[in-house]
């Protein structure tokens, strides 16, 4: 019973993301979906009672996750991009590149900040500025559509440190997986800016380099359309970096509590079996499918997952792990998911574009390992567990704000690099 009502639940959550809120268009769609809804979370509450230790041990590992992980590693960066978003930075950044990111993406400047700060901090902060930009009408929808394509990133912090140094134990291996997960966003970038098609957008040919005085006068405009002061500014970032990083972590700690449950219940086992016997039949390593369902539903769950299997080789473990952080998993969908239900953009596309993330990563990620790991690699087992050292709160912290740091004052050398390089051109 308890199998079926998790199935049950998934299948909602499947529906919703895929339909979001034009379900309630129609009265006799609006009560079945009501009525599915209630009976979903009605056993998946049933199965919370049944198994009420697993669930509380889940929740505290969700809530261990966030507060020494994902707090420390994403507050910085809210902070940091709605301070630069009130201060007006985003506009003389936007403008200095809006003849790059246009023929490249099809998308305005501004799309320049959500990519960068994206690679750097991770997911959900480039969906969260993407959503943010369309809010202010700083781009069409479907400018806003292909951004949501390309600016949906994991960030360094988690790929090389957590999963690659702390799981896999290989620094290479976490730099195979970074460019192929970066190298496959880009790709999607430039396929989606010509699959969407803006057929309300007049586009501007010529792409002319602005001056210096046109960039601080887009800064400055925004700064005095914005009005608030700066100690104001501050207060209000603070505030709702932190409203959105408790939303992230319920997010967390609800899928970690679905993981458990799956789990409990043989639901993963359930669905890893078929696929389980058709990758020994193809003599491919079997558990690793019940990982990769786990990490679909939550990334950092699964990619442990995956590098606790001493049987399977590396080049398994890479795939797998690029696949799953390329797709995101459910948690993060959710996560991102509620900031696109607040625009006109639509969460469908989005999960698209994540799917085919997850396989372009997967498939440069091969090419990549056989080019730089031709031969057998000597793993580095870290201690175990018990012994390895855990991430904290100021450790993260700590790093975290290093990177944003070396983001911003590298976003300040690369605009003036550009300035000087057009500088020297009209010479």
């Amino acid at each position: 019973m308890f199998a079926i009502s998790l199935i049950v639940f998934l299948l909602f959550v499947f529906v919703y993301i895929k339909t979001g809120r034009s379900i309630f268009t129609s009265t006799a769609k609006g009560r079945v979906f009501l009525l599915f809804t209630s009976s979903a979370v009605t056993f998946f509450v049933l199965s919370l009672i049944a198994y009420p230790e697993a669930c509380y041990r889940a929740a505290v590992e969700g809530v261990d996750t966030w507060f020494n992980v994902v707090l420390p590693a994403l507050l910085p960066f809210f902070v940091g991009a709605e301070l630069m978003i009130g201060l007006g930075i985003i506009d003389l950044m936007g403008t200095m590149l809006e003849p790059f990111m246009r023929p490249v993406f099809r998308t305005p400047g501004l799309s320049s900040f959500a990519l960068i700060m994206s690679m750097t901090s991770g997911y959900p902060v480039g969906v969260k500025l993407t959503c943010r930009l369309r809010q202010q009408n700083k781009c069409t929808r479907v400018e806003g559509q292909r951004m949501l394509a390309f600016c949906s990133t994991s960030g360094p912090l988690f790929m090389i440190g957590a999963v690659a140094v702390g799981m896999l134990g290989n620094s290479k291996a976490g730099i195979i997986i970074a460019v192929s997960h970066y190298t496959a966003s880009i790709i999607l970038g430039i396929i989606f800016s010509r699959i969407l098609k803006d057929y309300g957008y007049c586009r501007n040919t010529g792409y002319r380099f602005p001056s210096l005085k046109d960039s601080i006068g887009a800064m400055y405009r925004r700064r005095l359309e914005d009005g608030r002061p700066v100690g104001v500014l501050l207060g209000d970032a603070v505030r709702e970096s932190i409203d959105t990083l408790l939303m992230v972590g319920g997010f967390i700690i609800i899928f970690s509590v679905v993981i458990e449950v799956c789990a409990i219940t043989g639901l993963l086992d359930f669905l890893s079996e078929p696929v389980s016997s058709l990758l020994m039949r193809a003599a491919l390593p079997a558990a690793i499918v019940k990982p990769i369902l786990s990490g679909i539903l939550e990334i950092t769950t699964g990619s442990r997952m995956i590098a606790s299997l001493a049987s399977v080789p590396l080049i398994y473990k890479v795939l797998s792990v690029s696949f799953i952080i390329g797709w995101s998993g459910f948690s993060i969908h959710a996560q991102s998911i509620s900031f696109i239900s607040k625009t006109d953009l639509s969460p469908l596309v989005y999960l698209v574009t994540k799917l085919l993330h997850g396989f372009f990563a997967l498939i440069l990620s091969t090419v990549f390992y056989k080019l730089f790991i031709a031969e057998p690699v000597q793993q580095v087992y870290l201690p175990g567990p018990s012994t390895l050292p855990a991430l904290t709160f100021s450790k993260t912290l700590l790093a975290s704000s290093g990177i944003l740091l070396t983001t911003v004052l590298g976003i300040l050398a690369f605009l003036l690099l550009i300035k000087l390089l057009y500088f020297l051109r009209r010479r």
